[in-house]
């Protein structure tokens, strides 16, 4: 079964329609860079850029994606019970963690 991946589904839809990379930059408000990128499989559209893809060429999130597992790779959605615990917070925060706490102690020495 042939696989098509998502920069050459892209492709496809917009010559279907005789558009230019120009002309999908000024549908979808991003660069030409970015089209070129998407089409040659270098980098993806993000998960909002997909849905507006999919509405422009009036095809389903389904039919552009799931040809392409490197895509489906780097697609996640988070939960609404997913939460940070606490090594995830200092490795996350601990650039600001550091200069609060030395402002409490400065603060803390001032008052004694």
């Amino acid at each position: 079964m042939f696989k098509m991946i998502l920069g050459q589904r892209i492709k496809e839809e917009r010559e279907k329609r005789n558009w230019t990379q120009t002309d999908l930059t000024e549908k979808l408000n991003v660069s030409r860079q970015s089209i070129s990128k998407w089409e040659l499989d270098s980098a993806y559209p993000d998960i909002e850029r997909l849905i507006q893809i999919s509405d422009l060429f009036n095809v389903t999130l389904d039919s552009l994606i799931k040809g392409d597992s490197e895509l489906q790779r780097h697609i996640t959605v988070k939960g609404t019970d997913d939460h940070m615990n606490g090594w995830e917070f200092w490795a996350h925060y601990w650039w600001i963690i550091f200069p609060i706490a030395g402002l409490i102690m400065s603060f803390l020495s001032y008052l004694n």
